[in-house]
């Protein structure tokens, strides 16, 4: 299994998958579009990864980052291989791209019924921050809010300015 960034032929098969998982949000195609770059606006970029086991997609997470922080937005493994760290090494990935872009938080919202998630995202450090009640609808259902601070990367650009001596 290899973890690499989305591309447009990926984009049927995320879809699909997201639409078989009851617990992913059941976007449009068109809504994964954005995440086959990620060079859009500096306020806010989309990115995502497919999780690629014998060239089919068994997994992909789709993140957000803006204003310092990373939001997973999405994140799906195939039924038939969950289990084997796929949802693990997705995470560890938009985990280090968020690092690696200067993010100091990383977020996000999973269903309350959704333990395996909440345990998976709890190895990752994040914490219950909160609830949204009847946040997701069929079925209506809170949401928890988790979240951690993200270390800081000794190359990221602002750490290094913020590190040069004061000018005379």
């Amino acid at each position: 299994m290899v973890i690499r960034p989305m591309i447009a032929a990926d984009i049927d098969a995320v879809y699909a998958l997201a639409q078989k998982t009851p617990e992913a949000p059941h976007w449009n195609r068109s809504a994964y579009e954005p995440c086959i770059n990620g060079n859009q606006a500096d306020s806010m970029r989309y990115v995502g990864w497919v999780a690629d086991e014998a060239k089919q997609v068994a997994g992909f997470l789709v993140a957000k980052l803006v204003a310092g922080i990373c939001e997973i937005e999405s994140i799906a493994v195939a039924e038939d291989v969950r289990g084997r760290g796929i949802g693990a090494a997705l995470m560890t990935a938009a985990t280090s791209w968020a690092k690696s872009q200067g993010a100091t938080r990383l977020e996000l919202e999973v269903r309350a019924s959704n333990a395996t998630a909440i345990r998976l995202y709890e190895r990752f450090g994040l914490r219950l921050e909160g609830l949204r009640a009847r946040y997701y609808i069929d079925p209506e259902e809170d949401a928890v809010l988790m979240g951690k601070a993200l270390d800081a990367v000794e190359n990221f650009e602002e750490k290094r300015v913020a590190s040069r001596p004061p000018e005379c």
